[in-house]
């Protein structure tokens, strides 16, 4: 029987975010790569979610994508090449994706292993909200047999697995949708899967359904016990606020952006400001403004939180 996950504690720190864009979560793995080449490092374990993005695998084609680089722009998805395996993939809001970067050397040269663990974590994850998942031969990730697959309609995907490997260090990783926008999947050839769907915990449960933050944290605690990841200490992010100051103009209305200084990236920017110990968003917001601007007002939160 093939061995799933690894059986030695190996040190890693967790590091998990809100959105984060994807080709700065590119530029994270890239560094995390870097980082994770000395054996004295511990791993890294990241949890996220994406922008809506469309991503191509060594092995996809443009031709894997049914609509053009135009309708995907006017519906806010972004086209990226990746240098992981598989084919074409879809990464949005409602899905959890997961980078184990991971330094394989030195008794651990064994990528199997690694994907049937990432795959049994999923696996514990569904079946901790009442989901019944399994593997299928061949076809990497986890598949659910549902209404759909009943009526001939092919095995529905939950869980995606797509790695690269660099002289034993691991990139990319997994994706585990709770509930994201499946009528994107549509728009693309998933996998390369012609003869099969894919569905999320919220198609199969429902209002049932948990809230990202409740799966993620299940699939962080699965994930550790089926790699056996020591987690281990790490400084935890700091927290900005943006405020988004706007006005009607006459042609429409206007944002009011400003310009970084050269040192600090000279760049365009809203009002934004790190967090002070004790505030909260909106006294950080309101604080901010008023130093830089010398405006007060009321202020509206926005649904949004992204990490950088």
């Amino acid at each position: 029987m093939s061995k799933i996950g690894f059986d030695t504690p190996r040190p890693a720190q967790l590091r998990r975010f809100n959105t984060v864009f994807y080709t700065a979560g590119l530029r994270m793995q890239r560094a995390l790569a870097e980082y994770v080449k000395d054996a004295e490092n511990p791993d890294q374990l990241v949890i996220l979610s994406h922008n809506p993005v469309f991503t191509l695998g060594r092995n996809a084609t443009m031709a894997d994508i049914h609509v053009s680089p135009e309708f995907c722009g006017q519906n806010g998805v972004e086209i990226q090449a990746t240098d992981r395996g598989g084919e074409v993939t879809y990464h949005g809001p409602g899905q959890i994706v997961v980078y184990p970067i991971c330094n394989l050397a030195g008794g651990r040269q064994d990528v199997g292993r690694l994907v049937r663990g990432l795959e049994e974590a999923m696996i514990r994850t569904a079946a901790t909200f009442g989901v019944t998942a399994d593997r299928l031969k061949g076809a990497p990730g986890i598949w659910v047999d549902t209404a759909r697959s009943r009526k001939g309609g092919g095995l529905e995907k939950l869980g995606a697995v797509g790695l690269h490997l660099s002289r034993w260090i691991t990139t990319h990783g997994i994706a585990f949708n709770v509930a994201p926008n499946l009528a994107h999947f549509g728009w693309i050839t998933p996998c390369g899967f012609t003869d099969k769907g894919v569905c999320s915990l919220r198609s199969l449960l429902g209002d049932t359904a948990p809230d990202f933050e409740t799966a993620a944290d299940q699939l962080q605690r699965h994930l550790c016990e089926c790699l056996s990841l020591d987690i281990q200490p790490s400084r935890k992010p700091s927290q900005s606020v943006s405020a988004l100051t706007w006005r009607q103009g006459p042609d429409g209305p206007e944002i009011l952006m400003m310009l970084r200084v050269p040192n600090h990236g000279f760049w365009w920017q809203s009002v934004t400001g790190m967090m002070e110990p004790g505030e909260s968003c909106e006294e950080t917001a309101h604080r901010e403004l008023r130093e830089e601007t010398g405006l007060t007002g009321k202020l509206t939160p926005l649904p949004l939180k992204h990490s950088f």
